[in-house]
Order: C-alpha cells, then sequence, then structure tokens
C-alpha cells in the first residue's frame, strides 16, 4: 500500500509518565509544531494517573496507552503485554523508545513484527552506584538490537550506545532539543509583570532554576550554593519550579540552613518562559544530564547561565553559559554576585536559532527523518 495512503505516520513513543520534565517537554514541543496529517505522536507511559501533558496530548490526536512497569519479576509477563499490543496495533510502524532500561525488550519485540525502531539517549548517565550499573546492563543490548540511534548530544549518544554506534553517522544522528523560541525573548513588560505578580521587587536581585528534584540535578548542592550567597546578599530571592522525589528531603534541609525566606519552591510550573524573563541569573548544578532542554530555553531568554561542569559543553550555544565545577558553593555565590547585574546578553535569542534550536526546524527533521525510514521499511516512496 502507497505509504501516503496511510497518512499520518503515527509514531508510539515510550516513555515513563507524560509529565513536565526535559524529554517530556521536548516531545511536547514536538507535537505542537510537527504536521500532524503527516506525522502523529502516540505515548506509551507506565504511568497510572493523569499527566500533566495527557489533556493536551489528547487534543492533538495523540493517543495515551498504558503498559506495565517492569519490576523483573514480571519479565514474561512485560514481553506477553508488548507482543499482544504489536500483533493488535499495526498501525505504529515506527517505535521510539526513550526509556534505556527496558529497551532492549520492548524494540526487540517491534522489530519482531516489522517495526522500525529508534533508541533515544537523554542524558550522559550518573555516578558508578548499583542503580547506575543495573541501568547500564539492561540497556546494554540496546546497542544491537535497534535500527537507528538518536541522542540529545554527542556525549549521550556515546554514553548509552558506545563510541562505534555514534561513528556511524548513517544510523546515528544527534537531535537537537528544540524549544518554541518566539516564547523567550525578553521583555521590560514582561519581567516587571512576573515580578509582581510574585511579588518581587524590581531591583531585588532574583536567581532560579527548574527541574527535578532528583540526584541528578543535585538540590542539596543548590541549596549550599543559596547559603553561602545569603552571607553575602541576604535579601536575595530564589525561584524554584519543579517537585520530584527529594523535594521533601530538600525542603527540610531548606529550614536547616535558615533559608525558607529567601527560596520560593514554585511546583510544577506551565509558565517557565515568563519566569525566566524575571531572572538576574540561572542557575543548574546537575551531577550530570545530557543536554537539557531549560538550558536552552534559559539561554534564548538571554539569562546569564551557571551550569555544572558535569554537562555537556555543547550546551554552551551563545555567550550566556559558564561552567563551574561542583566541588565549593563559594565559587558559585561569587559568580552570582558577579552575573547578578540585571542585564539580558545581547543576541543570545537569535544565537539560539542560529544553532538548530528552533523547534519548527527539529520538526521539519524528524518528520523528515520518520518518512524517510517508513519509506525504507516499505520499499515505497511518500
Amino acid at each position: 500500500m502507497d505509504v501516503r495512503e496511510k497518512r499520518p505516520i503515527r509514531i508510539l513513543h515510550v516513555l515513563t509518565a507524560m509529565n513536565r520534565a526535559g524529554a517530556e517537554t521536548m516531545l511536547m514541543n514536538l507535537l505542537r509544531m510537527i504536521d500532524r496529517n503527516s506525522v502523529q505522536f502516540d505515548f506509551a507511559v507506565t504511568a497510572e494517573g493523569r499527566c500533566d501533558y495527557d489533556e493536551e496530548i489528547l487534543s492533538l490526536g495523540g493517543k495515551i496507552i498504558h503498559y506495565p512497569k517492569y519490576t523483573g519479576k514480571n519479565h514474561l509477563a512485560y514481553q506477553k503485554w508488548w507482543n499482544v499490543f504489536f500483533q493488535a496495533h499495526p498501525e505504529y510502524r515506527i517505535v521510539h523508545g526513550h526509556i534505556g532500561s527496558t529497551a532492549s525488550i520492548y524494540l526487540k519485540i517491534a522489530k519482531q513484527y516489522g517495526r522500525f525502531t529508534i533508541a533515544h539517549s537523554h542524558s550522559t548517565g550518573g555516578k558508578a552506584n548499583i542503580h547506575d550499573w543495573l541501568y547500564k546492563i539492561m540497556s546494554f543490548n540496546t546497542r544491537y538490537i535497534a535500527d537507528f540511534f538518536i541522542g540529545c548530544s554527542a556525549e549521550a549518544i556515546v554514553s548509552r550506545y558506545g563510541k562505534k554506534i555514534a561513528a556511524q553517522t548513517e544510523k546515528c544522528c544527534i537531535l537537537k532539543n528544540g524549544i518554541d523560541t518566539e516564547q523567550y525573548a525578553f521583555s521590560e513588560e514582561k519581567s516587571r509583570s512576573v515580578r509582581n505578580a510574585l511579588g518581587l521587587g524590581q531591583d531585588a536581585l532574583v536567581i532560579g532554576t527548574a527541574g527535578r528534584f532528583s540526584e541528578a540535578k543535585n538540590p542539596f548542592f543548590m541549596v549550599d550554593i543559596l547559603a553561602e550567597l545569603k552571607t553575602r546578599k541576604p535579601d536575595f530571592r530564589f525561584l524554584w519550579a519543579g517537585t520530584g522525589e527529594l523535594k521533601d528531603k530538600a525542603e527540610a534541609y531548606i529550614a536547616s540552613r535558615d533559608l525558607q525566606e529567601n527560596i520560593l519552591l514554585l511546583g510544577v510550573r506551565d509558565d517557565i518562559p515568563a519566569l525566566l524573563q524575571a531572572l538576574n541569573v540561572f542557575i543548574l548544578p546537575s551531577r550530570f544530564e545530557g543536554l537539557p532542554v531549560i538550558g536552552v530555553e534559559a539561554q534564548a531568554a538571554g539569562v546569564p547561565f551557571l551550569c555544572s561542569d558535569r554537562v555537556s559543553r555543547e550546551l554552551n550555544i551563545s555567550k550566556c553559559v559558564t561552567f563551574l565545577p561542583i566541588t565549593e558553593p563559594r565559587l558559585w555565590a561569587d559568580s552570582i554576585m558577579r552575573e547578578s547585574i540585571f542585564r539580558r546578553v545581547p543576541n543570545a535569542l537569535s544565537d539560539v536559532v542560529k544553532a538548530g534550536y528552533d523547534v519548527r526546524e527539529t520538526a521539519r527533521w524528524l518528520t523528515a527523518l520518520y518518512e524517510k525510514k517508513v519509506c525504507e521499511k516499505t520499499g515505497v516512496n511518500s
């Protein structure tokens, strides 16, 4: 059958939950901009309850499928679920896997049913603890299974799939974490409005971050930075958007460092472009990352950006970024004070666009990839 008679091409993205996190936000940016007459995204998740993006996904024509969480003990049942699913759903001609721990299972089964399979790496991996080693062991065979490999950065590809895969340009590429750059253009009026809404003075020193309260994001070191900053600038305010498994422990640590008055815990937000307008400095002291979407967003807004030196230098898209070691909170506090003059980095937004991080460009690129791979798989030209 002619590919054109089976439009849109339905892509099954495999994740854990469609909440407001880096990879999920990147996929939603793409879904909003992609030509949905040509390509449509559906999402397979293990989350049982409603997630942040579910309602919007449904409104944009996408579907949400719930698959069982892998526990190890349910290995055979997990395999059976995917076998039954692919037998019943031939409409999914491409399976795009974002969950690396079990990709070697579900992508292998997808291939057995003739689907084109993509493995996508969003991170460079964490420290060498038992969980990281188990992850590496479980995900290792993916490099021998997937038809195609995508990473948010070159380091993310090498970390997950190895140097041999990274060198095979015909089956491996970087997909830049595209954003809707038009939302991030700085405006003095927007900045004043956001600060007023949050009860922040126009001359206040306002720092911020956004991301999960997780080991990767290094929240306790974040608090140590702010405690050090308070010895220099007692009346600063810190906007902290996000939630996660370490939130309660982080709140307790904030109280132990007497920072409750300085830190505004904003929870999950859908107005990150607006919040960035209010900042003097953005900080991201992560233990590890791939190429974080929020780092692209902060640069598009022209915010002076202090970043962990554990993050790929590929993130240095504009002249906003300073990389610092995550060993000395004092260095971060000193850098915040140096960068804290309320100013924007000129031409930062245009630098982000020129570097290929506008989601309109990445959506066109990904559509072309999907169409090409479906044509190659079916032997039919679109």
